[in-house]
């Protein structure tokens, strides 16, 4: 297969329409996205990275997109990095995944690892010549997403070529056909708010470039600032995590509108949203909602609980309240039986083309880790997760890597970390630590501010307690 091949021909096909706005107005146009890319992508063959693993580490901008579409232009492996994420774990991540290079914003250029090369707004990176289409196996890595790299241990997802084009098109069929909401038309446009290297790249950022329509990109979620550039620019799309919904609502609320303005399709998933956060949300925000339920290991979304179901939900009238939906006509589900669990709950299996062959079993099913349950409808409900894996605000922590992370500290004996129910944040990451003999009053404070310069702040733990020993916290 040619490498980005699809979406390459919708942005050389857009050519004078506009794909994307930055924050201060300026647009650009297919063809200066198609030439800003391509000379990127010579600049990286020039460097020696066609088909090898780039990093990735830069804030929402059209030139963190242009980063993303030119790896995939010369064949190359993605590998993102939170913008967050402090100096040290992003070059843990790229050290892990033996990258050949990484591209970056300016706004990291200074810690970035030694020899990164910068791509910017207003800084580009760039070659002259003309791009060749680049020829890839469809099992080759497109996207290694990193979800723990600590202590030697490297754990990350890798999507194939093929995985990405599957899910590129089933997205946009669901656009196309209503999956989303309907009324899908010539003039919708996304608002990217959430960094692209999470579920908004795959649900609205690159779908939106494979459909050849335009798109808002703002460098981080501020609700103030999302309202007032779905209204400005038009914007009819967005991807929400749960937190990001209950922010836009009190923002409509405030402002005194009766509904989020031009915005008719506001995606919403990665983590379960309290039911009195979803029912005022509905009650503020109305029809747009559409909540998504995928893995990057499975594919997203896997399952939609679409607008009809959100206005049962605010009637009080749903026999399915607790679902995240019924899954998309692209997929299979089923519930693998697992010892112990009561009737109808198992693990969620899935079959489709975006599954990664590695997670998956020879019939082709990814088991994703998530007890749940089918009901008669159709409708599907989760349960806890299988591995321990912490789910805090629609992002995924291994205890591990923090405990590591905390071990390391001074004034530490013994560590324990997990998940907790949180109103806010679905699961908070907890530590509870036994402190060694001589440990400071405030070791609770140290802990957090030292981790600070290891972990995301997603991974650094919302609450520290001190116990005398790990053993009663295990027998909990």
């Amino acid at each position: 297969m040619i490498a980005g091949q699809a979406t390459r021909r919708a942005i050389a096909s857009a050519a004078d329409r506009v794909l994307l706005i930055r924050p201060d107005g300026h647009r650009v146009t297919g063809t200066e996205l198609q030439a800003r890319t391509e000379a990127l992508a010579l600049a990286l063959r020039q460097q020696g990275l066609a088909g090898q693993r780039i990093g990735l580490w830069s804030q929402n901008s059209a030139a963190a997109i242009e980063a993303h579409l030119a790896t995939e232009w010369i064949g190359a492996t993605r590998v993102p990095v939170d913008p967050g994420a402090p100096p040290a774990e992003a070059a843990a991540v790229f050290a892990a995944a033996g990258v050949a290079g990484v591209v970056t914003d300016a706004a990291h250029a200074g810690t970035a690892p030694a020899g990164a090369l910068v791509h910017d707004d207003d800084a580009p990176l760039s070659a002259p010549g003309s791009l060749p289409d680049q020829e890839v196996d469809p099992d080759t890595t497109h996207l290694l997403y990193p979800r723990m790299a600590t202590q030697g241990q490297f754990l990350a997802v890798p999507m194939s070529y093929a995985n990405w084009a599957a899910c590129m098109a089933i997205n946009a069929e669901l656009y196309r056909t209503g999956g989303y909401g309907p009324g899908f038309g010539a003039d919708e446009c996304f608002l990217t708010t959430q960094q692209v290297m999470h579920g908004t790249g795959m649900l609205g950022t690159f779908p939106f470039l494979h459909l050849g329509l335009p798109q808002v990109v703002l460098p981080r979620f501020d609700a103030v600032a999302v309202l007032e550039a779905a209204i400005r620019y038009r914007a009819t799309a967005t991807f929400f995590v749960p937190g990001m919904v209950t922010r836009l609502a009190d923002a409509v609320a405030e402002a005194g509108l009766d509904g989020p303005g031009p915005l008719r399709r506001i995606l919403y998933g990665g983590a379960p949203m309290p039911a009195a956060d979803l029912r005022r949300a509905i009650e503020i925000l109305g029809p747009p909602l559409v909540q998504v339920y995928g893995r990057f290991e499975g594919g997203w979304p896997l399952a939609i609980l679409g607008p009809a179901d959100h206005a049962e939900l605010a009637a009080g009238r749903s026999r399915h309240a607790g679902s995240c939906g019924r899954a998309i006509p692209q997929t299979e589900l089923r519930i693998r039986p697992v010892p112990g669990q009561q009737d109808g709950w198992g693990e969620l299996c899935v079959r489709n083309g975006m599954v990664v062959s590695a997670w998956a079993d020879p019939d082709g099913w990814c088991g994703l880790g998530d007890l749940a349950r089918l009901d008669d409808d159709g409708y599907l409900y989760l349960g806890a997760r299988l591995d321990g894996m912490i789910n805090t605000g629609s992002y995924h922590v291994y205890p591990g890597e923090v405990e590591a992370a905390v071990a390391a500290l001074p004034g530490v004996q013994a560590v324990l970390v997990r998940g907790e129910e949180d109103p806010d944040w679905g699961q908070a990451v907890t530590a509870y630590v036994v402190p060694a003999p001589g440990a400071p009053e405030d070791l609770a404070d140290r802990i957090r501010g030292d981790l600070r310069a290891r972990l995301a702040a997603y991974k650094i733990p919302k609450r520290v307690i001190a116990v005398p020993s790990l053993e009663a916290v295990h027998n909990r």
